[in-house]
């Protein structure tokens, strides 16, 4: 008896199946270590933040990815791998500067803080300005209390003089400069500031051409930030920046802090989505707009 002939749709599904092993067979390694990835990825956490603080980078809707940033999530992402597996402890910060010679302490970091005698480095000094009642509410030491609201006294004695400077050489309130000064510094006390004279949080130019720069990073940013010989050039280097075109239409509107303060963020100089209130708050609370006028 002669056999019976064989379905072609059988023959097709049998080559497709066979087939299809075979794939996952070659490439099973692969798609291991894919899924593994986004696994870590997911589980630890993985976001891409946009922080301009240079003019000489292109505006946000053509910005493109940094050599360096790619090289830095590769790191950390290959850290958090390690870490995941292992379970060890990976420190996943990449730093591009080590800290000048005969630095002992640890690597820098965007938000840290350097070491001071403030008997609570772990509140901002900036905390008890955007909210007064913060020490009531928490119960803090009376000589907490005052120790931070002196720091901040102290940096505004300290800086005012420059701010009114630059105000009358760029044309930015002196309000505006002293307020984004205490908040992007900590009043001075941020490892930016103290290490790198730089009180503004201002990124290094491209590739960084033309300047001197240090990375400050943690597990989600990756940027290069300028070295300033002087505080003085920082504050320099601030005017220079709100002179440029991205910030250009800010100088229709004077003196009058609160357009200055949320025009900046829609420029693009911070993302925190509170950044506009937060300085007009300092501005208010701390009476910064008296250096605005003319014979303060």
């Amino acid at each position: 008896m002669p056999a019976p002939p064989t379905s072609t749709f059988t023959s097709d599904l049998g080559r497709r199946m066979a087939r299809f092993v075979d794939y996952l067979v070659h490439y099973a390694v692969e798609a291991a270590l894919v899924a593994l990835i986004l696994y870590v990825c997911i589980s630890r956490g993985l976001s891409v933040e946009v922080d301009v603080h240079d003019p000489r980078f292109p505006a946000p809707h053509a910005a493109g990815i940094a050599e360096a940033g790619i090289g830095g999530w590769f790191t950390v992402a290959v850290n958090r791998l390690s870490r995941g597996i292992t379970g060890s402890r990976v420190t996943d910060r990449i730093y591009a500067v080590a800290d000048a010679p005969g630095t002992t302490d640890a690597p820098d970091e965007f938000s840290s803080v350097a070491r001071t005698d403030d008997p609570a480095p772990h509140i901002p000094n900036l905390t008890l300005v955007l909210s007064p009642d913060y020490g009531e509410r928490k119960g803090l030491a009376p000589e907490i209390v005052r120790g931070k609201k002196q720091r901040v006294t102290n940096y505004i004695e300290r800086h005012a003089a420059a701010a009114r400077r630059e105000m009358r050489a760029y044309g930015i309130p002196a309000s505006i400069t002293l307020a984004q000064a205490l908040l992007e510094s900590n009043a001075g006390d941020s490892k930016l500031a103290v290490n790198s004279n730089n009180h503004f949080g201002i990124k290094c130019r491209t590739k960084c051409l033309g300047c001197t720069c240090r990375n400050y990073g943690d597990d989600t940013r990756y940027d290069m930030f300028r070295v300033f010989d002087s505080v003085a050039d920082s504050f320099r280097e601030h005017s220079i920046l709100l002179n440029t075109s991205r910030y250009a239409k800010l100088k229709q509107y004077g003196n009058d802090y609160v357009k200055w303060a949320h025009g900046l963020k829609a420029c693009g100089y911070a993302t925190d989505p509170k950044y506009g209130h937060k300085l007009v708050t300092i501005i208010e609370n701390l009476g910064l707009d008296r250096y605005d006028r003319s014979g303060v």
